[in-house]
């Protein structure tokens, strides 16, 4: 397979993988993470935590190919560009970065620890320490899920524009 067969088919990957990461990390920031973990005793359908696994899963696999895909990119098509396009292709890349860290370093752990609660508990109904942990676990989620979500963001908007920093600067 050609160079160019090589950085179609990354180029490929990257974007879809991109499009996918950001949507499920918009959908967990905005829908799923804030109705996620109980309020009070308010307890959330069995299903909402299937559909966040499965978004979280989502999400994870395709940062992972987006971020590879990125870097095979980043290497073959913009090494030691220091222009102004460049930096604006590298502080979206660190901004990609930084979203997969907090997702895998904050947002996972508690989304983790909030599935591991309800599962011990069996119905039983939920004490005052558990309402105070899920309390806790719910601002971690929904912060990790909206910082990571805004870095993304960021991530999105400097790939659509980096080409264009060049003629605005």
């Amino acid at each position: 397979m050609s160079e160019i067969a090589f950085i179609v088919l990354a180029r490929a990957i990257h974007v879809m993988s991109g499009v996918t990461w950001a949507g499920a990390a918009f959908v967990l920031a905005m829908v799923i993470a804030p109705i996620m973990v109980p309020k009070g005793s308010d307890i959330p359908s069995p299903r909402l935590g299937t559909v966040a696994r499965r978004a979280g899963a989502l999400g994870g696999i395709s940062a992972v190919l987006t971020v590879l895909s990125g870097v095979f990119l980043f290497a073959v098509l913009h090494p030691h560009d220091n222009s102004l396009s460049g930096l604006v292709l590298k502080s979206g890349a660190t901004a990609a970065l930084l979203s997969l860290a907090v997702g895998l370093l904050i947002g996972r752990p508690a989304g983790i620890e909030v599935a591991r609660l309800h599962a011990g508990r069996d119905g039983a109904a939920l004490s005052q320490e558990m309402i105070q942990r899920l309390s806790q676990l719910r601002t971690r989620t929904v912060m990790s899920a909206r910082v990571a979500a805004a870095l993304l963001a960021v991530a999105v908007l400097a790939m659509a524009v980096f080409r264009y920093a060049a003629a605005v600067g």
